[in-house]
């Protein structure tokens, strides 16, 4: 049995750790990969309070720390990340901007992952760490980083403050770049809220400050959440273009493969599952990140089904159930795999996926991805045949849509060639 005894005071530190572990199915493996990252953020606050290095006899509470993050399963990108957190403070004996960085690639899995309440908690750790008079710039990125996450999370107060911080200290410090990355993650919370307009005013200003500053980082971020503003007003073709233009303009790994996958999702749903898939493939063989690989070859199965092609996706899927998948990969390959199996043909096996899907998903948390299945399920019961799966190319395509097309392929036919 673990024990997980909270210090004591007005507020318990992590409370959302504690929350969000008491609700859970105990040594499921979102349970692990959780317990894991409190008892690293226990350690990381343990250096903090001493000032310095831990009394090195306290050897246990390392050992328990190694130990936990050893129940998380391999495929899990959080494993990764922690062991990585845990190397680089046991290295230094001390909490810096090196540990703080390991701390932000953590909280960025959470995100990722939907994580959204832990990954706010991770981000305000750092946010905590970080002075700004000696580093400006990761803690513009702390504050920024707990605006974007609270938003996702639908937490607007906690988003507002964080930007309103952020923004401080970079006007403050002169941090110009800072100053705009800030305003473009406060359009992306008017986005959020509905009021496209006032989003759209503020990043087409943010463009031309960029521009005119040269700071092509935050030109592509700005284009980026132009593209996601386009798609939200259901303009494909435009939110294709701009977000090709961010593609080009991105040096951050992680950043290339948001943008790329936001493509491939615009692509499908103009119908141009070729394209789509092309990026997909892009994805597979070029990220640096095991999710993002996951993530794209569960895309490209069920783009398979989509174009009835069974042998496809049946490679996919044995790839997929041999690989080592963390729980939010693994119940969406489930998932996915569910509906491309009904897609197929294959109602029997479609309800037992679907079925597995439910049960792994609740057992992880995973509620959006239970409810997806259940109704996928309903869906299926109740009709007397499979929906068809093929669905026509459209008939005629924007030429600037054709031009991120063909650029899309030449750059899968490298990726692809190169891996």
């Amino acid at each position: 049995m673990h024990q997980i005894t909270p210090k004591k005071g007005p507020m318990i530190r992590h409370q959302v750790y504690f929350d969000t572990l008491g609700s859970m199915q105990e040594d499921s493996a979102s349970w692990c990969a959780v317990f894991a990252g409190l008892s690293v953020l226990r350690l990381v606050d343990a250096y903090t309070d001493t000032g310095s290095s831990i009394d090195p006899a306290n050897w246990a509470q390392l050992h328990s720390v190694r130990a936990a993050i050893e129940q998380v399963g391999e495929g899990d990108t959080v494993r990764g990340a922690l062991t990585c957190v845990l190397e680089e403070v046991t290295n230094r004996r001390a909490i810096d901007e090196t540990v703080c960085r390991s701390l932000m690639a953590y909280g960025r899995t959470l995100d990722y992952a939907a994580a959204w309440g832990l990954a706010i908690d991770v981000f305000s750790t750092v946010a905590k760490l970080t002075r700004p008079e000696k580093n400006a710039k990761l803690a513009v990125e702390a504050h920024v980083a707990v605006g974007g996450s609270a938003r996702r999370n639908g937490d607007w107060d906690t988003s507002a403050r964080a930007y309103s911080q952020a923004a401080f200290i970079a006007d403050t410090l002169g941090d110009r770049q800072g100053v705009l990355t800030v305003q473009v993650g406060i359009a992306n919370t008017y986005m959020a809220k509905g009021n496209l307009p006032q989003a759209q005013t503020i990043l087409d200003d943010v463009l031309v400050q960029a521009r005119d500053q040269e700071l092509a980082e935050v030109q592509a971020i700005a284009l980026h959440s132009r593209a996601s503003l386009a798609h939200r007003k259901g303009d494909h073709s435009e939110g294709i273009k701009l977000a090709h233009e961010a593609f080009n303009l991105t040096t951050n790994p992680t950043e290339r493969d948001v943008v790329l996958d936001d493509i491939a999702a615009m692509f499908t749903e103009l119908g141009l599952r070729d394209a789509a898939r092309d990026t997909h493939l892009i994805l597979a063989a070029t990220s640096q990140s095991k999710a993002a690989r996951g993530q794209a070859t569960i895309n490209l199965m069920e783009l398979a089904s989509l174009d009835d092609m069974p042998e496809a996706f049946d490679a996919y899927a044995r790839e997929l159930a041999q690989a080592q998948l963390g729980p939010w990969l693994r119940a969406h390959y489930l998932l996915y795999l569910g509906e491309g199996m009904n897609r197929l043909g294959r109602r029997d096996a479609s309800e037992e996926a679907l079925a597995e899907a439910i049960s792994f998903a609740e057992a992880n948390q995973l509620h959006q991805v239970s409810f997806n299945a259940q109704s996928a399920l309903s869906a299926i019961r109740s009709a007397s045949r499979p929906s068809k799966a093929f669905v026509a190319r459209p008939a005629w395509v924007p030429e600037e849509v054709n031009a991120v097309v063909r650029a899309i392929s030449e750059l899968r036919k490298t990726a692809v060639a190169a891996a």
